[in-house]
């Protein structure tokens, strides 16, 4: 043993700054499980050993092995005990870092990059992935924060807090709503520097070791509020909570006086208050929860005075007063007053200082815009206080709520599956969350209660007993709101009923009275964060934009934060005039492929809100299989319906829907999946697993295309399973389906192409693009497949070089490369300049509602080598029909020129413009209508005049266009006629796809056509009515909800044509139409169309 046993080496050793601090959080948190060091635990060897285990495995020091290094931390327990007291309450552990005796690793410390000897522990640590993500998710949270969301928030609160009338409960608090990774803790972190605040995160501490949650709990408070939750209720756990804020506002006045005694500099004091508050946190909250609970002998005395009949007012006044203490210290120290002559809490020896001293509240309220307020209230907000992960304690209800809840009816789990679709399983995943039907966070209360008294605003409101530990809470808080106090509770679990219930919800008359003037929930949090940078497209190659630092950079910031430095290096390549980018060793590759497939594991995670990504998809809850589908095709939910509604809220809590906007009635919010590439993909390797399930196929099975095996098995795709069950719940707007299952089958196409095309067919990166070829390849049956790939252009002369051009030709190095739709609310959607950004986003469009003839456009880009710019890109326009009979051809005609897609000048070559594909899917064709039912609109049409003559022969005739139904299963070759050419043209090939069944569709296997079908049909009027039998739905067609051709809507009168029924629909399987190109293809202008007989 060294004669200077606590010899330490230089701090020349100590890694640099940014390591140094990443270390000490890291061992801070790791600090929580090995446990908080006490009087008794430093004198315990074993406690002891176990810290030193903690720094030399963050570190990467060698770990300890041999008995003797026991023996040693046994004969050093009071120096080492002083020391690791004195590191964990400077959260700064460099002094043991440079004790030499367990440095046996020469060199300076680096960054644990791998799995390494675990600490020992009583509960387990996080593995190896989960290390990694903490790790980044620490690393992230220290990088500087981009954007201006922090001022928009901070301006936001102090104008909830100013427009919040002294006669109004509940309106000194609001909820920050939005879904997991979106950055809302760090945000209100942001908004701390503008606002002197108080912050608390009560997480379940356990969640960080299982999932690397981040920031840490305050455990100390969490255990205090939990604890009392669950043994107390009522106006005794409101008691207790006046007597928490009592002590909270007491300790930070002290803390905060020790810090005004040495402060130095102009670093205004909520900035200050916050970095000082970093360094003091723990030992301050530990003191707080200490001295909370020695005041439970005070407060068990004031329940004397309650149970006489006499409120807690003691208490109360006790909470009130050390608030205005703090107040009035934040605010002198500030250089702000209170409001000039406003007293608070009926003092009146307030310090009055101008309201211009202070440049931050002026900036926010100029002083002709202030108003009176009733007196004793303070109009300007002083101070936050925020309650990070809030729904803990609406998961506990209060012991008397729980008492009588036991007495009260509960349904069986099947019941409950049975009557709610989107409630979660009853297993114990690690990622699961409570139902939010049931006992979501209850972050807006029910005013049942009595309430704050309007004349006294030291009488506490009394709850009723059947309201959660949360509701309670904000009861207490909801008493000093006129005292400059705000609070913000945070959470990713939404459900708007419990959380900020509309007047339809209100449990009490007086509520309804208010609903309409409380606050709606916060849901404005950062996202694309890219800052002042700007992607230069000539800079990019489709190869780029398809790998995951890349991909990280769109979307909720944690993927960013989460692939640092590498997505910020990607961002400096693509996005500044460097002309040297970072390079890359070797063992940096290595170390970003293995945090980007840890990411994507994470999205999976996080989408299912499971840890278990192989489970079986049915043990997965409904919710968890709907959004790994909402994500890539963007479901459309039925609003009017409450199922609907739920359904949404809970994908919003558990499964990372983004929440866009809560009206002023919270009556529902309004909410979906926004382009994430990262998301997207996760989403695309899900499926993919679950497919693999539905073949049997274990992890030995290798080089397999699961998507295009799936076709000959005996099994329904996830893709259609999961959809089949939202419309089976009510959950899906059938008015959508026909758009809705047409992105299906592009989208099963594309995953299909991409295992074709993928080196590792068996974990295949759905992001990479793929040929265009390909794509119709895998989306068409092989007969019409081929026949589309050797048709050539509709719209070109017969001398023009480029219509002898074959599809397959013309598209020969062009690619796709879309994972996911995003919605457009514009025109601007059909264009080269958007196909380029949508290309490098990895999405393709869905158009404006009601757009006159595309509605999902597919960006192509030409040249898969070339440098991406809008010149080079193409793309295909997809029409989706759900109409029980084929229109023409010639009326569903797309011209690229007409809706803007092309950059035309006049100097522009045509023999270099682009080529494009149209692609026109009838989803609803089944059968052949009556002749009287295919009488063009136009009466003088050539249609029109051919059906005619046939009707006085009585002699069938097909729709007006090419000859489909009498052709089911057979591509049919428009040919083409001699018509007058209208100037030039870029290439069209046009296909045409009628029907939905197996012979047409690749991605459809011969067991899916009935499910297909089923889902198809469900959006016609009468698909709901109870009684499918075909005399009950003749009966109600006979109501007359419609008029149609056909004996029930024209029974009551003699006409042979309009009492011809509509024959049943038949089992056509549907047909393909492509051009064979020739002579002056057919104009386009012409919307009669042409008439094929028989």
């Amino acid at each position: 043993m060294d004669s200077n046993p606590m010899e330490m080496v230089g701090e020349d050793q100590l890694p640099d700054a940014q390591t140094l601090a990443l270390f000490n959080k890291l061992i801070h948190h790791e600090m929580e499980d090995v446990g908080i060091p006490t009087r008794d635990l430093l004198t315990q060897g074993r406690y002891l050993y176990q810290v030193i285990q903690v720094v030399q495995t963050q570190c990467r020091f060698k770990p300890w092995k041999t008995l003797a290094d026991r023996e040693w931390v046994d004969a050093h327990v009071s120096q080492l005990g002083d020391m690791v007291q004195e590191a964990y309450d400077k959260e700064d552990y460099s002094a043991l870092m440079r004790l030499k005796y367990i440095r046996e690793q020469a060199g300076r410390p680096k960054p644990r990059t791998r799995n390494t000897q675990p600490v020992i522990r009583s509960e387990p640590s996080l593995d190896s992935a989960a290390k990694r993500t903490l790790q980044a998710v620490i690393k992230g949270w220290s990088a500087p924060f981009i954007g201006e969301h922090h001022v928009a928030l901070a301006s936001n609160i102090r104008n909830m807090y100013y427009g919040t009338s002294a006669r109004n409960a509940y309106m000194g608090h609001a909820a920050v709503i939005q879904s997991s990774g979106s950055g809302k803790s760090r945000l209100v972190h942001e908004v701390a520097g503008e606002i002197f605040t108080i912050p608390f995160n009560i997480r379940d501490p356990k969640e960080h070791m299982k999932n690397g949650a981040y920031p840490p709990t305050d455990t100390a408070v969490h255990n205090l509020l939990m604890e009392w939750a669950s043994k107390y209720s009522g106006l005794a756990l409101q008691s207790r909570f006046h007597g928490f804020l009592q002590v909270v506002f007491e300790e930070i006045t002290k803390e905060l006086r020790g810090m005004l005694a040495s402060r130095s500099g102009d670093t205004k004091l909520p900035l200050e208050w916050r970095e000082y508050l970093t360094r003091r946190r723990d030992a301050l909250y530990r003191r707080v929860a200490a001295l909370a609970k020695l005041k439970d002998g005070d407060i068990s005395a004031e329940e004397q005075k309650i149970t006489a009949g006499n409120p807690a007012a003691g208490i109360l006044k006790q909470a009130q007063d050390a608030l205005e203490t703090l107040v009035k210290l934040v605010c002198t120290s500030s250089g702000c007053s209170a409001d000039g002559p406003t007293t608070v809490g009926g003092s009146s020896d307030f310090k009055e200082a101008p309201l211009a001293t202070c440049d931050e509240l002026r900036a926010a309220f100029r002083p002709e815009t202030i108003r009176g307020d009733p007196k004793g209230r303070l109009k300007i907000l002083h101070i936050l206080m925020y309650f990070d992960e809030a729904h803990v304690l609406a998961e506990v209800p209060s012991r008397l709520a729980k008492a009588s809840s036991a007495s009260a009816t509960v349904p069986t789990s099947m019941d409950t599956m049975e009557t709610d679709p989107t409630s979660t399983s009853t297993t114990d995943h690690s990622m699961d969350t409570v139902d939010t039907t049931d006992t979501m966070d209850k972050m807006a209360v029910d005013t049942t209660s009595t309430g704050a008294n309007q004349n006294n605003a030291s009488e506490p409101s009394s709850p009723p007993e059947h309201k959660t530990a949360l509701d309670i809470l904000v009861s207490a808080l909801d008493d000093c709101r006129d005292l400059g106090l705000f609070t913000l509770f945070m959470s990713t679990q939404s459900s708007l009923e419990h959380l900020a219930p509309s007047a339809i919800h209100a449990r009490s008359a007086r509520y309804s009275a208010l609903a309409p003037s409380m606050h709606a929930p916060i849901t404005e949090t950062p996202f694309d964060c890219f800052g002042s940078k700007r992607l230069v497209p000539s800079k990019l190659h489709c190869r780029d934009v398809c790998e995951t630092p890349f991909m990280a950079c769109f979307g909720r910031p944690m993927w960013r934060s989460l692939m640092m430095p590498y997505s910020d290096w990607a961002l400096d390549k693509f996005s500044t005039d460097r002309p040297d980018p970072p390079s890359i060793t070797d063992s940096q590759v290595l170390r970003c492929g293995r945090l980007s497939l840890d990411v994507l594991e994470l999205a999976r995670r996080k989408l299912l809100c499971n840890d278990n990504m192989r489970m079986p998809m049915d043990s997965h809850t409904v919710a968890a299989q709907t959004a790994v589908l909402d994500v890539r095709i963007m479901l459309s939910f039925e609003p009017s319906r409450e199922a609907a509604r739920r359904h949404e809220e809970q994908l919003v809590a558990s499964h990372m829907r983004i929440a866009y906007s809560v009206p002023k009635d919270r009556i529902y919010l309004r909410s979906g999946y926004s382009s994430e590439p990262i998301l997207a993909e996760a989403a695309a390797r899900q499926l993919h697993e679950w497919r693999r399930q539905c073949l049997g196929l274990g992890p030995s099975a290798t080089g397999i295309n699961v998507v295009d095996r799936l076709r000959d098995t005996t099994d329904i795709g996830p893709a259609v399973q999961i959809l089949r069950k939202s419309l089976d719940h009510d959950l899906i707007s059938r008015g959508d389906i026909g758009e809705i299952v047409g992105r299906l089958l592009l989208l099963l196409a594309r995953d299909s192409a991409t295992c074709a095309t993928s080196s590792d067919s068996d974990d295949p990166h759905f992001s990479n693009p793929v040929p265009v070829t390909t794509l119709l390849v895998q989306l068409l049956s092989e007969a019409f497949a081929k026949d589309v790939l050797t048709s050539k252009p509709d719209n070109l002369p017969a001398n023009d070089p480029r219509g002898d051009l074959t599809f397959a030709e013309a598209f020969k190095d062009a690619v796709v490369n879309f994972t996911h739709f995003a919605k457009w609310a514009d025109d601007s959607a059909l264009s080269q300049d958007t196909a380029l950004g949508c290309f490098i986003r990895s999405m393709a469009v869905i158009c404006r509602n009601n757009a006159a003839t595309v509605d999902v456009f597919i960006p192509v880009l030409m040249n898969k080598d070339a440098a991406l710019d809008a010149s080079v890109m193409s793309g295909i326009m997809v029409q989706f029909k759900l109409r029980a009979h084929s229109g023409t051809t010639a009326a569903y005609a797309i011209d690229a020129t007409k809706v803007g897609l092309f950059k035309q000048t006049p100097d522009d070559d045509e023999t270099q413009r682009h080529p494009y594909v149209t692609l026109i899917m009838e989803l609803g064709v089944t059968s052949e209508p009556p002749l009287l039912a295919s009488i063009p609109v136009k009466p003088e049409s050539k249609e029109s005049i051919a059906v005619n003559k046939k009707l006085g022969e009585k002699t069938p005739v097909s729709n007006a266009g090419a000859p489909l139904q009498d052709t089911p299963s057979k591509v049919v070759l428009i040919p083409p006629a001699p018509r007058r050419r209208r100037g030039s043209a870029y290439p069209r090939y046009s296909i045409y796809v009628y029907g939905c069944s197996p012979t047409v569709y690749r991605v459809i296997s011969q067991n899916e056509r009935g499910v297909y079908k089923h889902i198809l049909g469900s959006g016609k009027l009468l698909a709901e009515h109870p009684r499918q039998d075909p005399t009950s739905l003749r009966l109600v067609r006979m109501l007359k909800p419609f008029f149609a051709i056909g004996h029930t809507s024209w029974h009551w009168l003699c006409h042979t044509r309009l009492n011809t029924d509509l024959p049943d629909e038949s089992d056509d399987e549907g047909g393909v139409v492509v051009s064979i190109g020739g002579e002056d293809g057919p104009d386009d202008d012409d919307d009669d169309g042409d008439v094929f007989m028989d």
